[in-house]
């Protein structure tokens, strides 16, 4: 049996608004846990960052390491706390991170001129550390860019194993998308990653190899076959 420790981060991270509203995404971490079980059931000592952690199989979760996470914030803490202690060989980073955080909530007070043609709105940023009221007639949400996590795993926290990275698009061709994947990979120093556009989430995904060696550098592979596949690539 392989021993082999790996870290899977599955799920969505969600963006709060106030202390009862909030921002996500449709993604819930059926991929990264379907992966998770998969590579238990193959020996490996594995521990899952979820956001659902219901998702998992009643017979995994006494054998897969489960820790939850809620926010960008909580699964970057957990991250960090978990692949700078060191002892994985394999991180497979799944999760759908927010590409944004919040960063106030606004509401037109005026308008003022400008050059007598256009007109620039005024606002104030209402308090958001309880509820915001619904009284409103329109509200503003300010948002600004999170730092891409998968970056951070060799950067910034020295990470040495296997890295395997995750892209998702829209509406896009096979071509498109293993350019704009294999582009991602060489940005993060990855190993492996798997792209897959939204339209075909269910059908089918590629696995593209920064080592043209290990792999045909690219392989395509049946949605339900993917975690099957992801283990032989990462294991040889």
């Amino acid at each position: 049996m392989n021993k082999r420790t790996v870290l899977v981060t599955a799920g969505n991270t969600r963006v709060p608004i106030d202390k009862v509203r909030g921002l996500d995404n449709i993604f819930r971490g059926r991929t990264g846990t379907m992966i998770a079980e998969y590579f238990r059931q193959q020996g490996c000592n594995v521990t899952l960052l979820c956001s659902h952690p219901h998702l998992v199989n009643f017979c995994s979760r006494a054998a897969v390491k489960i820790v939850k996470y809620s926010t960008y914030d909580e699964l970057e803490a957990q991250m960090r706390t978990l692949i700078t202690g060191g002892g994985f060989d394999t991180v497979i980073h799944s999760a759908a991170v927010s590409d944004y955080r919040f960063a106030g909530t606004y509401q037109r007070v005026g308008n003022t001129a400008e050059d007598g043609k256009r007109q620039a709105l005024i606002v104030e940023e209402l308090d958001s550390t309880g509820k915001i009221g619904s009284n409103h007639d329109e509200l503003w949400l300010r948002l600004t860019p999170t730092a891409k996590l998968i970056d951070k795993i060799r950067q910034d926290w020295g990470f040495k194993g296997t890295l395997v990275k995750f892209k998702l698009q829209v509406d896009m061709s096979d071509v498109e998308l293993i350019r704009i994947a294999s582009e991602s990979l060489a940005k993060s120093k990855a190993d492996f990653i798997v792209a897959n556009t939204l339209e075909d989430l269910t059908a089918k995904a590629f696995i593209i190899s920064a080592e043209s060696e290990k792999l045909a550098n690219i392989v395509p592979v049946n949605r339900a076959d993917l975690p099957s596949a992801l283990y032989r690539a990462v294991m040889q």
